[in-house]
């Protein structure tokens, strides 16, 4: 059977972006396995940290799931959180194919919502700045899409908030702020969106479940999908193009963060491992070096990156 090369390219260029996406999602899901885990190292040593921690990633969770269901129509029965986990409990007076949508994307906001409430922050302090990017994918075809992303729009993207990151001076309270919130808001506990109506519970398995369950609808937002890729493409290059980058940016920017994340618990297993003047002493010498080395050099990563040396080195001292 010969099947026209301008139909198939129709789905594969837009299903080519979609599978870049999923991929940088399946790396950031990974991630967060692997700090949650982390994260239970701490529990018994520091319950009341523990607590806070996860009190605040399930906020973070819940609110994603809130937020999304209140742009998509519908109310809001139950908010609940806890140390323990949480769950918001949201109806709708709508059904079909809409009420189908909005339900998955209830489930998958807080893959989405969190990264953007931090790239938001990132703007209003003018410390990203993607307006003037211009990035050229070639020729239009699936390969092409795929290494140009990879190869081009990816990198640029972790070197900038890489080198954003490394970059920050932390004697401004706005970047302990941010810090602060990129520390905190990712580990992400696993509580489920509920709604009463259709029974299906929000995150990734409901979400699975509800492509399987309705095969119509999956089909139909498949439809839905590429036409509104290819009209965006064709009548706006410019905002496709931003589009496309903050569909990569917000998962990147989730992993980044579940890394601060990593760090942090790594710093207080080194705390938990030394004495107490030990501790006292290299966080004095940090705060010391950092404000002596600010007078002499204008690198900023330079003063991060040995000031943080300072400060591991010491606390790993031999008793």
């Amino acid at each position: 059977m010969n099947i026209n090369p301008t139909l198939i390219n129709l789905f594969a260029i837009p299903l080519s972006f979609f599978l870049v996406v999923l991929s940088i999602l399946v790396i950031q899901s990974i991630t967060i396995n692997i700090v949650s885990r982390r994260l239970g190292n701490i529990s018994f040593s520091h319950p009341r940290l523990f607590r806070a921690m996860n009190w605040w990633g399930v906020f973070i969770h819940e609110l994603s799931h809130a937020v999304t269901a209140l742009l998509t129509l519908n109310k809001i029965k139950e908010f609940k959180v806890s140390s323990s986990g949480g769950h918001v409990t949201h109806y709708s007076s709508g059904s079909g194919f809409f009420q189908w949508l909005a339900s998955q994307l209830i489930s998958a906001s807080p893959a989405f919502v969190p990264p953007l409430i931090v790239a938001i922050l990132l703007g209003y302090l003018h410390y990203i700045d993607l307006g003037n990017i211009t990035f050229d994918f070639g020729s239009l075809e699936p390969v092409g899409v795929i290494s140009g992303l990879y190869l081009g729009l990816i990198p640029y993207i972790v070197k900038t908030v890489g080198l954003l990151l490394v970059n920050l001076d932390y004697s401004r309270v706005e970047n302990i702020l941010l810090l602060l919130i990129l520390t905190f808001s990712f580990s992400a506990a696993k509580p489920s969106s509920i709604d009463k109506k259709s029974g299906i519970q929000g995150d990734l398995q409901s979400l699975i479940e509800g492509f399987y369950k309705f095969p119509v609808y999956t089909l139909l937002s498949v439809l839905v999908f590429t036409g509104v890729f290819w009209i965006l493409l064709k009548l706006s290059p410019t905002l496709f193009l931003y589009v496309v980058m903050f569909l990569i940016l917000l998962p990147i920017l989730s992993i980044f963060a579940l890394v601060c994340n990593y760090l942090f618990i790594r710093l207080i297993n080194l705390f938990d491992n030394s004495s107490k003047l030990r501790i006292i002493l290299s966080i004095s010498a940090f705060v010391l070096v950092y404000y002596f080395m600010k007078q002499y050099t204008v690198e900023q990563y330079l003063i991060n990156i040995i000031c943080a040396g300072v400060l591991i080195g010491i606390l790993k001292l031999a008793k």
